[in-house]
């Protein structure tokens, strides 16, 4: 492991206007396959977005942009807009 570094991914569901957020580590291994993953836990609760979006999640990738790119598209996916 080279870099580890603690990570708040907040978006914003279009529709009900709720803030979500999800917590973890983004962790940058030295390796040639996907050494950028990060792991996010749920920190959504009292509302109806935390049925349908998983409480944990993983990404990984070959850039810290390539992984964040992938988790936005995960929050698009339920409508909500990456904010942070």
């Amino acid at each position: 492991m080279i870099y580890q570094a603690d990570q708040e991914v907040i978006g914003k569901h279009l529709r009900s206007k709720e803030w979500v957020m999800y917590s973890g580590k983004l962790t940058i291994y030295d390796r040639k396959t996907n050494p950028i993953v990060l792991k996010l836990k749920s920190e959504i609760y009292d509302t109806f977005i935390c049925e349908f979006m998983e409480d944990k999640k993983e990404f990984k990738g070959d850039s810290v942009s390539n992984v964040y790119g992938k988790m936005a598209k995960w929050y698009y996916k339920y409508g909500i807009i990456f904010q942070n």
